[in-house]
């Protein structure tokens, strides 16, 4: 965008304020990078143990559905989850980090636990429940921590190209301007003192 500079000598406080203006964007949009970059890798770092946790407990849940299906068949499956009455539900709590809303810690509502031995299954049955209602738990921390970084890691990127704007950019063409204006300054000044000495030579003589 062209910069809409007053004319004459006006346009230098003009010119000087808008680089302050713009020196101290610069300033408080570094602040903010630093702090937004510290709060990303914190919950790089949680999403990545979220993660972690969450391949663990799939894992785990996985290897004791096997089990209860092979050792009570998939009638007691059937049967455990009729049982289990209302689908497992997620509550999130928003939190506002650096001017980003994004999720918090999530909380789990699941149905109340289907005993094995209620549902006619095997013995395997229990810990299975147990190992899938600790995967559904470890999903929503998971999905609650990538959304977190997910909007924080765009926030940084956002804050990062409004710094470069600034900085490569917006400043160096106000401070271009200005060095420009003062040279023509000087040489308007340059001419009106050459113009009196010419108009003072002629008057005495």
């Amino acid at each position: 965008m062209a910069l809409r500079i007053p004319p004459g000598r006006a346009g230098r406080p003009w010119l000087v304020a808008h680089i302050e203006i713009a020196a101290r964007g610069a300033e408080v949009l570094e602040q903010k990078r630093q702090a937004l970059l510290r709060e990303e890798l914190r919950l790089r770092q949680e999403l990545d143990e979220a993660e972690r946790r969450w391949h663990e407990a799939a894992r785990a849940a996985a290897v004791w559905l096997r089990r209860a299906a092979l050792l009570g068949g998939e009638r007691p499956l059937g049967l455990a989850a009729f049982h289990a009455g209302a689908p497992a539900g997620v509550e999130v709590a928003w939190r506002n980090s650096l001017g980003v809303v994004h999720p918090g810690e999530p909380r789990v509502e699941l149905p109340a636990r289907t005993a094995g031995g209620a549902a006619g299954g095997s013995a395997a049955l229990v810990p299975a429940t147990v190992a899938h209602r600790d995967a559904v738990e470890a999903a929503a921390r998971f999905a609650a921590a990538r959304a977190s970084h997910e909007r924080i890691a765009a926030e940084l990127a956002r804050t990062v190209r409004r710094l470069r704007a600034v900085e490569q950019r917006w400043l160096p063409a106000q401070q271009r301007a200005l060095a420009e204006l003062e040279l023509r300054l000087d040489e308007e000044e340059r001419e009106d003192a050459s113009r009196v000495r010419w108009a003072a030579r002629r008057t005495s003589r």
